[in-house]
């Protein structure tokens, strides 16, 4: 019978000794040990039989389904869109790894933009934790991300990536965005009006000012939106943080910032962040402790400007919430 002397299994810069190692170092190095025959010859030295015999019964040539197959050989939690990452190649000197993560290092900003961090110094590694990343709309809910290379290692762990409108609103894929400027996550869609994950469907609901809270009170206790129940009317100053001139718009000041004049056929709103938005007027919480105690304060979004309305006029609503 023939007998292998025990050795331990290089992988991840490591020297594997056990399965436990194994799981705790697993990347997509285990691909070439795998073709090689290396890996077999590892568990036979480890005397892992069970293991040898699944290994040995991969018949499959697909990278994908042979790694897949090796996850769950070695129990090693891992969902397909995570193993395409892994085996598609970002740029050509780094790929993409689970592993697990030791020091945290915070970014200034909520977003991350690839582009920006590489290339990584040498024998640089850092850690980005409950973050954004501008790469695709791809999802990684809980998973622990590496992109590394042979002198440096950024890691991404429980981090979202996700497509960027423009250069301030993050698509978040779920009927919200978040404004990178303020750190503010809206609804895309005005109350009353449906997401269906490329526009704002119907029509938005118009309503008195203490019907609006109403809304926003009843919306939170019966579930929120996007898994959140903290959406509240914006104040006029975080409302007027969504006025945009289009191109050809000049720009005049008042007492809550800015408006816009000119031709006014278009909402003064980004359409892409906030498709089909009414060209009217929308509620904020913030009401007239100046003027008139029947009147509170909004934003008309056919000019930008941000005025008085009577709390019994029928105004739209869009709401927000604190970003994390």
């Amino acid at each position: 019978m023939p007998k292998f002397i025990k050795f331990d299994l290089p992988i991840n810069g490591l020297k594997v000794k056990n399965i436990k190692e194994l799981r705790d170092h697993f990347t997509i190095e285990i691909l070439a040990h795998f073709r090689s025959g290396l890996l077999g010859k590892w568990l036979f030295s480890c005397q892992l039989q069970n293991e040898l015999a699944a290994v040995q019964a991969i018949e499959t040539t697909n990278d994908h389904a042979v790694f897949k197959r090796l996850c769950e050989i070695f129990a090693v939690e891992v969902d397909d869109s995570v193993i395409a990452l892994m085996l598609n190649y970002l740029t050509p000197e780094f790929g993409l790894h689970l592993a697990k993560a030791a020091t945290q290092i915070k970014p200034d900003g909520k977003i991350i933009k690839f582009t920006e961090l590489l290339p990584v110094k040498l024998g640089e590694t850092k850690l980005f934790m409950n973050r954004f990343l501008d790469l695709d709309s791809l999802h990684l809910k809980g998973a622990e991300l590496i992109l590394q290379s042979k002198n440096g290692a950024l890691m991404f762990k429980s981090c979202r990536i996700v497509k960027m409108i423009g250069d301030r609103y993050a698509n978040l894929g779920d009927g919200t965005v978040l404004d990178i400027h303020t750190n503010l996550q809206w609804m895309r869609c005005a109350l009353g009006q449906n997401w269906t994950g490329n526009t704002c469907s119907g029509a938005a609901k118009g309503y008195k000012w203490d019907e609006a809270h109403n809304a926003v009170a009843e919306l939170n206790n019966n579930g929120g939106y996007a898994g959140y129940s903290d959406w509240r009317l914006p104040s006029i100053h975080e409302l007027k943080t969504l006025v945009y001139c289009s191109s050809g718009q000049p720009k005049t000041w008042n007492d809550t910032g800015t408006s816009c004049e000119g031709n006014y056929s278009k909402p003064t709103i980004d359409l892409i962040a906030f498709p089909n938005t009414p060209n009217t007027r929308f509620w904020s919480s913030s009401p007239d402790t100046f003027l008139f105690i029947s009147t509170a304060w909004g934003v008309y979004f056919d000019s930008g400007y941000a005025g008085h309305n009577f709390r019994n006029d029928n105004l739209h609503v869009r709401l927000v919430r604190s970003g994390q």
